[in-house]
């Protein structure tokens, strides 16, 4: 049996929004904490509090602001923000909690199956704990005048590991993995899927390493139990304000907030009409578009062979349709029950209060042509001038649109506007399209992630990437930001 204890299994962090370390076995895991990006500590100290967050398009002649409430930390001191902040336990870790209320009105801590404070009056402290019984991904909440305390931002994520593996049999996310989830997780790292397990890291240089060229650290940097969260939620402006602003100390009452959440009528100016209460704001761990879609701890980034799983959690009141481009995903657990039958699939629906994982394989897209067809990894077919269409050599160092195209930014400045076609990105996006909005209905600035494919462990290879995108890439894996990008393909290291 592989026990947790003798991997480093979460050295880098799993989302963009704080996350904390808890517990006495997680705290034991050598290399767990790494370059002090994340607190470890033995009791949970949260306020409930309120916060006015910029949204991604505020700015100074558009305002973009909502009013939320939410979980703080204060011990570690992490800014307050919607959702709150991630936990992360090991299974069987007792977690002590305090929660505070600052606000005017009682309000709750609440995980199903593992803990329930209670009505926490105002400005009362309520001191409990609870035991990490089940592995996998949890939603806490404020259970309390339901829906609207969870939807106002009470909310965040809980993730418990498991501890050991089955007998004779590699890691998967779960305690009692069904035996087609389990021969799925022990066929990563074979000979139908080349690489890593999921449990399996790896710091060793490529063949071709060159300290001269590449730098003293190794160029690999592929952290173990890959893992994201995306937590999804629906904010609508007008509506949390008028929750904000109701009688202190009285709840607002939850029929009337779904009928406006839900129901109302759509005006054509959403953003600008003061009487809109539809969400206008879809975000996932608090971000949309351009700041969901680029963010290195929402968008997987790895390179074929090193597969991930992907916790999604819904915690509004509108339906998701995930969608991810490139490779099709397993649906490996719904609701704490882990399936029987993983069906692949590449768009699933995620209904509110859902807890579904997508186990993306990290294999080359189906679509690259050989014989098969279906992305494993065999001798490609040829492009037109001679090259294998895997890796996509001709399409590397390309820019859409052609480099040196200018064009003037906010201040009168040209800047360049051609983006490299490399490393390869491929959306993820809601195919629920109503719900692609952020501030005015606009598809890709809301709900809206992907998934990068950054090299090919089959090829020992890196795919080349501009610097600005290495900085981001190499920051989420653990490195120094000064490290130098991958080369062009043909260098020493690529």
């Amino acid at each position: 049996m592989k026990t947790i204890n003798r991997r480093e299994f979460l050295r880098y962090g799993i989302a963009g929004v704080a996350t904390i370390l808890v517990g006495s076995r997680i705290l034991k895991i050598p290399g767990l904490v790494t370059n002090g990006a994340y607190a470890a500590v033995q009791t949970l100290d949260f306020h409930i509090t309120d916060i006015l967050k910029d949204m991604a398009t505020h700015n100074s002649t558009n305002s973009a602001q909502c009013y939320f409430w939410t979980y703080k930390s204060v011990a570690p001191n992490y800014p307050a923000e919607c959702p709150g902040p991630i936990i992360m336990a090991a299974k069987g870790d007792t977690i002590n909690i305090s929660v505070t209320n600052d606000l005017d009105e009682p309000h709750a801590f609440y995980i199903p199956g593992m803990v329930d404070s209670g009505p926490i009056a105002p400005a009362a402290t309520w001191n409990g704990s609870f035991t990490a019984n089940t592995s996998g991904a949890h939603l806490y909440y404020d259970n309390l005048n339901q829906p609207v305390n969870r939807v106002m931002g009470l909310h965040g994520a809980l993730i418990v590991m498991p501890v050991a593996s089955a007998a004779g049999h590699k890691f998967t996310p779960y305690d009692n993995p069904t035996p087609a989830v389990q021969q799925l997780y022990d066929e990563f790292g074979s000979a139908h899927f080349p690489g890593l397990a999921w449990e399996e890291g790896d710091s060793r240089t490529w063949a071709l390493y060159d300290p001269a060229l590449d730098g003293p650290t190794p160029v690999v940097n592929c952290p173990p139990f890959r893992q994201y969260i995306w937590l999804t939620h629906q904010a609508s402006p007008n509506l949390f304000a008028a929750v904000g602003n109701y009688t202190a100390g009285q709840d607002y009452p939850a029929q009337q907030f779904l009928d406006k959440f839900l129901r109302d009528t759509f005006h054509l100016h959403q953003h600008s009409s003061p009487d809109a209460m539809l969400p206008q704001y879809f975000t996932i761990n608090g971000q949309s578009g351009w700041g969901s879609h680029f963010s290195p701890y929402i968008t997987m980034m790895g390179r074929v062979g090193e597969p991930a799983i992907v916790h999604i959690l819904n915690a509004g009141l509108w339906t998701h349709s995930m969608h991810l481009h490139a490779n099709h995903m397993w649906i490996t657990s719904v609701n704490g029950v882990v399936n029987p039958n993983p069906i692949w699939v590449d768009v699933f629906r995620v209904d509110p209060m859902d807890r579904v994982d997508y186990t993306v394989p990290f294999m080359r897209p189906p679509d690259v042509g050989h014989p098969k067809g279906i992305g494993i990894p065999e001798t490609p077919l040829q492009t037109a001038n001679g090259h294998p269409v895997w890796p996509p050599i001709e399409e590397f160092n390309r820019y859409m649109p052609p480099l040196g195209t200018k064009a003037l930014n906010a201040a009168g400045q040209q800047v360049e506007m051609g983006q490299r076609m490399s490393p390869l990105c491929y959306p993820m996006h809601d195919h629920s399209e109503p719900t692609q909005t952020a501030q005015g209905g606009n598809y890709n600035t809301g709900l809206i992630s992907g998934i990068y494919f950054t090299g090919d462990r089959n090829g020992m290879m890196d795919f080349p990437m501009d610097h600005d995108f290495h900085m981001g890439f190499q920051n989420y894996r653990g490195c120094r930001h000064t490290e130098r990008a991958a080369p062009p393909i043909g260098e020493i290291g690529g």
